[in-house]
């Protein structure tokens, strides 16, 4: 009796350390994941209202328009869904990889960077693999000619900027170092 409950506090000893160990990663996933739902929630919304229709949001600046994307940003390689897929699993599976090899090494700015690069590329992934394509939804051309785009490429977008900052200001603080 008093063995099986010094193995059961050890057991819970050791899964509370590989918590406390891996904290950011789970508190990165969490996140992501609820980037993911969230992104997919208003996809679904998006084509159960406006579908092939668009409403003004804000008049002169912002529409909600239904786009069905079967390329990239700019509309670059329509019709290459298969082409896409791999190429996100790829990029995907590649960021994954280096977080969880690294994780006691990134600092928190690339982490977030990256975490939410994963978060848009695994909801537009999601898109093209059960929908055919990604929905996008985001219309400003009533201010500025841009292609419509959806809270995912927001994501991906965002993660590129923290990271290129973060590396920018890495440079300039080892400069100064010289």
């Amino acid at each position: 009796m008093i063995i099986s409950v010094f193995m059961k506090e050890r057991r819970y000893s050791v899964i509370k350390d590989k918590i406390k160990e891996n904290k950011k990663i789970i508190i990165l996933a969490i996140i992501i994941i609820c980037i993911v739902i969230i992104d997919q929630i208003v996809k679904s919304l998006i084509i159960k209202n406006l579908y092939n229709d668009s409403i003004t949001i804000f008049d002169g600046l912002l529409d909600l328009t239904y786009v069905e994307n079967t390329g990239g940003a700019y509309g670059i390689g329509n019709d290459s869904t298969i082409m896409f897929i791999i190429v996100n699993i790829v990029v995907i599976t590649l960021i994954t990889k280096f977080i969880l090899s690294k994780k006691n090494d990134i600092p928190t700015y690339i982490l977030i960077g990256l975490g939410l690069i994963l978060a848009g590329g695994i909801s537009n992934l999601i898109d093209r693999i059960c929908r055919g394509f990604v929905v996008d939804y985001i219309d400003f051309n009533p201010l500025i000619k841009y292609p419509v785009f959806n809270i995912a490429d927001i994501c991906v977008v965002i993660g590129c900027i923290v990271i290129a900052i973060n590396l920018i200001i890495n440079i300039i603080k080892d400069r100064k170092k010289l």
